[in-house]
């Protein structure tokens, strides 16, 4: 079973993956770190950059509900995701939407993992076919399966590595503000001096995936880049899964808020 803190390097790697893409970097190596040193260290052009990777949420407390709330889901989906692949099947990416009906306080969570697992099991696709599956499907709609998820989408992948299994949800999103990032910019920039012993520069990548609740920012039209400050890294990134929105910040005098 994959244990959080490798869930979480691999969510990472992810994201940093997609950043990479996005920015048309195809580093030499990429070298996933550990603290006090940045998340990664990458080699674009002959030089070492360190990159720090930090996911915003709309709510910056222990206890965020939104966050907590999606707790219970993400672990149904990943065991189902070990439950298939255990089983030896064929690599598929796939998205889950829980139904409205389903309550996570009084889920039967195991149960739901087993039943996610055997669905997609079931769907018996060739690449590169996608399949859906929804309750109307099932001949017992009133099953728990039934109950408890909306939909589910499943495309076949070539490999394990672009498996992902993830939850889809909708929400409201909330506009971005130069706060969101400063506050950021100023936790991390606390860690700096760790940071720049083993890179030329450091980069800090802020990133927010809008398929989570807790994630879901949007970038307003009239924000003004220079209203934020990425000092003291040499750049900072804001970069929105899954819509490739993303905004670069250049170095430069702190900015107070």
């Amino acid at each position: 079973m994959v244990s959080s803190e490798e869930k979480k390097k691999l969510q990472e790697m992810f994201f940093l993956d997609q950043f990479l893409k996005l920015q048309g970097i195809s580093p030499k190596s990429v070298d996933h770190r550990t603290p006090p040193d940045p998340d990664f260290l990458i080699d674009p052009d002959g030089r070492k950059v360190g990159i720090e990777l930090t996911a915003l949420h709309i709510r910056k407390t222990k206890k965020n509900p939104l966050k907590a709330g999606e707790s219970c889901t993400d672990k149904i989906v990943s065991e189902a995701r070990r439950i298939y692949f255990e089983a030896g099947n064929p690599p598929v990416l796939t998205t889950v939407v829980f139904s409205t009906r389903f309550v996570p306080e009084k889920c039967r969570r195991d149960d739901i993992a087993k039943l996610i697992a055997d669905q997609v099991q079931g769907m018996r696709f060739q690449p590169p076919q996608v399949v859906d599956w929804r309750p109307c499907d099932d001949e017992n709609e009133k099953s728990l399966l039934s109950e408890s998820i909306a939909f589910i989408h499943a495309r076949s992948v070539p490999e394990v590595q672009m498996a992902r299994w993830s939850v889809a949800r909708a929400g409201l999103a909330v506009s971005l503000t130069p706060r969101h990032l400063q506050d950021v910019i100023k936790q991390k920039a606390q860690k700096f001096e760790g940071y720049k012993k083993c890179a030329d520069e450091i980069w800090l990548l802020v990133y927010s995936d809008r398929k989570q609740p807790s994630q879901m920012l949007s970038i307003p039209s009239d924000f003004l880049l220079d209203s934020v400050s990425c000092h003291p890294f040499a750049k900072a990134f804001y970069f929105q899964y899954a819509d490739g929105n993303m905004i670069e910040f250049s170095a430069g005098p702190e900015v107070a808020v």
